[in-house]
């Protein structure tokens, strides 16, 4: 028997079995949810000046539609490793990157540079401070669609708040949100996640544009089956 095969045969089984055992809390969680009557949860922490983020928004809200979940939206601004020196490579690739996924999904990258963190800070302060509802997803939706496949010039931030007053109905939030943007970059770092896109499903966590395939069996084992 070569290595290989003793692999196979005595490691990867107890990896599941592993598995299984350390994952039975969230099995157990999501069938007493659905007993109660109580909608599976996604949570997306993500950030608008990061062209991958707005790939897995995008790609994520579509595949959400006709399963019984609450579709959370956690933007962030500062994430990463504090005084990587390779930060903007990264932020470069980002963008290469998106061109290369988002192409899988139908959807074209438009900015070709990267975009300022403190520049879209503001969008992620209004949905930090908002409830979580569709029309945020919608307008989430909607904002990274406007920043990332429509247009390569200056942020809209007057068209975004048009944009949110449209899907919600009321001016952007007045008081800042800035303190609720550093709960979710805490909250992200407490979950596992060094960086955007993540997305938390019941106790694992995803690199979401990379594991878009893998969030959705994820959620089918657990119950959440899109309807029909």
């Amino acid at each position: 028997m070569t290595v290989s095969d003793r692999l196979r045969r005595r490691v990867l089984p107890r990896a599941v079995v592993l598995h299984s055992r350390v994952d039975w809390p969230a099995r157990t969680g999501a069938s007493l949810r659905r007993g109660f009557g109580r909608a599976g949860c996604v949570e997306l922490y993500f950030a608008f000046d990061d062209p991958q983020s707005a790939v897995a928004l995008v790609e994520l809200a579509r595949r959400m539609v006709g399963r019984d979940l609450t579709f959370r939206l956690l933007p962030v601004v500062e994430r990463g490793i504090p005084g990587d020196p390779a930060v903007e490579l990264k932020r470069r690739y980002a963008i290469a990157d998106a061109r290369r996924l988002g192409a899988r999904y139908g959807l074209t990258l438009s900015r070709g540079e990267p975009l300022d963190p403190e520049l879209v800070a503001p969008i992620a302060e209004w949905v930090s401070a908002a409830p979580q509802t569709p029309a945020l997803v919608g307008f989430c939706e909607a904002a990274m669609r406007e920043l990332w496949f429509r247009g390569d010039g200056p942020v809209p931030l007057n068209d975004l708040a048009a944009l949110w007053r449209g899907r919600l109905g009321e001016d952007p939030p007045l008081a800042p949100g800035r303190e609720r943007v550093r709960q979710n970059e805490r909250a992200m770092r407490r979950r596992g996640p060094y960086d955007t896109p993540a997305a938390w499903v019941h106790g694992q966590w995803f690199f979401a544009h990379e594991r878009l395939d893998q969030i959705e069996q994820r959620l089918d084992e657990l119950g959440w089956r899109a309807a029909g």
